[in-house]
């Protein structure tokens, strides 16, 4: 059971990636307004069907009600991960975007671990988790220092609609 939810957090990992990525580009397609907006909307249809299949045990209007301040504190950051991850990747890269932002998720976790931020279990900072904390710093410092984030090479541009209608082709 704990290596299937490895797993679960390395595939969302490779998902988050991807999806990155996708929103970059479609932002450059569509306008960043645009891509926020329709990726949200999608987002939400299946969380609302999972939300009708499975109801709240205090019910629908109830977890509404009560649970107000934390949708919107939780949309609220969510849209500010998605317009800044969407934005950094086009100035910076996915590479180098996705590094600092798990970095960034790292140290968070780390102090919220330690303290029991908003109720989670405490789980105190030791000096083998300060280390490896330090040696992915050293790995991030590393890949800044790399100097191939800067350069820029001049990709083709692609249609996704044309990628993905030549794919289709390709698969009848």
């Amino acid at each position: 059971m704990y290596t299937m939810f490895l797993l679960f957090a390395l595939t969302a990992g490779l998902a988050i990636g991807i999806h990155g990525v996708i929103n970059s580009s479609g932002a450059k397609a569509i306008g960043l307004p645009t891509m926020l907006a329709f990726f949200s909307i999608i987002q939400a249809i299946p969380a609302f069907i999972f939300l009708l299949i499975k109801q709240p045990s205090l019910g629908l209007v109830v977890a509404f009600t009560e649970g107000w301040g934390w949708f919107v504190a939780s949309g609220l950051i969510g849209a500010t991960i998605v317009t800044v991850v969407t934005l950094s990747i086009s100035k910076i890269g996915a590479l180098t975007s996705f590094v600092l932002v798990v970095l960034g998720q790292i140290i968070a976790s780390a102090v919220a671990d330690h303290f029991g931020f908003m109720g989670i279990e405490v789980k105190p900072m030791n000096l083998l988790k300060l280390l490896s904390i330090f040696i992915i710093l050293g790995g991030v410092v590393l890949l800044l220092k790399g100097g191939s984030t800067n350069q820029k090479v001049k990709t083709p541009n692609v249609d996704p609609n044309q990628l993905i209608k030549t794919t289709s082709q390709k698969i009848s």
